[in-house]
């Protein structure tokens, strides 16, 4: 049996590249944020640019903020040399992702001369590179997963949507020391005037956001239950290791002084687009919102949910009847999602 608490990378294979257009259209927010930092950096500095992409995935959503970054720290230098490193968990699918830097035409590496990529499989949640050597860090569509499952619940696969105060207050818990973990790793990380740009599942005023979909894919794992194909326990065990935060939650580490060193730019809670739903209105095709829905589902939080299963079962066999309930579901009740997202910039100041 897997770590009940681990956290797993998305579905491989290239998967995740395939069918994460709605993280695609969520990091747009934060792209002039990205602009405007890349471009203090080729100012205010001066020899070699270190980029790192913190949460990288298969690196399909990496590929146009990379390019831009370089662009724009080069403005003055054309051939200013530029690493870009791109960091997730170990188990993630880093053959997918340099596949796509040597062969795709969205590749950053075409046209651009003196472009260093590399990657580390490595969380995170501590610091992964030495001391002050990061220019420009840049992550997106990834804070909102937790370093580990605090708690499993019976009453849904988020346990930020349960019905148990206690489990809620684990939740909270977890995202706190995670997010002062991230920040202290920066910290060390950054140099002094380096800057960090972030875009990640957030709260909105009145609510978490994501309840209809998060509802859906829940209800097909209970039907899944219901038929046999998955046990009680096994139902149990598949609570995802993610939840949103709110401005505050973002803001108490900066407010409370416990990093000094960074400085909170910029910080906004947006509403998600939806470009399954725009697409849906154009085309009237309830069906294939359901299948992007499902797919992206599917890709981003299936594997976390099926590690929790015996590793003697046909997890390809209950992923594929997964994704098939959900498309159902989101077919029989189209709908708009409504979740939010948070964008922010971070500066590290020079305290010397």
């Amino acid at each position: 049996m897997a770590d009940p608490a681990a956290v797993a990378a998305m579905a491989g294979d290239g998967l995740y590249n395939r069918h994460s257009g709605l993280q695609q259209a969520n990091l747009q927010s934060a792209l002039p944020l990205l602009e405007a930092a890349a471009r203090a950096i080729g100012v205010g500095s001066v020899g070699p640019v270190s980029i790192v992409d913190y949460g990288a995935s298969q690196g399909r959503n990496s590929m146009a903020p990379m390019a831009t970054a370089i662009d724009l720290v080069r403005a003055h230098d054309a051939q200013r040399p530029v690493q870009v490193v791109h960091t997730d968990l170990p188990s993630n699918d880093f053959t997918s992702l340099f596949g796509l830097l040597d062969r795709d035409p969205a590749s950053y590496l075409n046209g651009r001369q003196g472009v260093f990529p590399s990657a580390i499989g490595r969380s995170y949640f501590d610091a992964i590179l030495p001391p002050g050597s990061v220019d420009l860090g840049w992550s997106s569509n990834a804070l909102h997963w937790m370093s580990c499952n605090p708690v499993d619940v019976a009453d849904h696969g988020w346990a930020i949507f349960s019905r148990s105060a206690q489990a809620r207050a684990a939740v909270e818990a977890v995202l706190a020391k995670d997010w002062l973990a991230f920040l202290k790793a920066r910290a060390v990380e950054l140099r002094p005037g380096g800057r960090l740009i972030c875009q990640f599942m957030g709260r909105g005023p009145d609510s978490h956001g994501f309840e209809w979909m998060a509802g859906n894919f829940w209800q097909s794992i209970v039907d899944m239950e219901g038929e046999g194909l998955l046990s009680a326990d096994e139902t149990l065990r598949m609570t995802a290791p993610s939840a949103g935060r709110s401005l505050d939650q973002i803001r108490a580490p900066f407010d409370a002084g416990l990093v000094p060193e960074l400085e909170l730019e910029h910080l906004a809670a947006i509403p998600s687009p939806d470009p399954y739903w725009d697409a849906y209105q154009r085309s009237g095709d309830a069906a294939e919102l359901g299948r992007l829905w499902a797919a992206m589902m599917g890709a981003a939080n299936g594997p976390n949910f099926l590690t929790r299963v015996d590793a003697s079962r046909d997890r390809d066999a209950l992923l594929a009847s997964l994704v098939q309930r959900v498309a159902t579901r989101v077919e029989a009740d189209p709908q708009r999602s409504r979740a939010f997202i948070l964008i922010l910039s971070i500066r590290k100041r020079d305290l010397r």
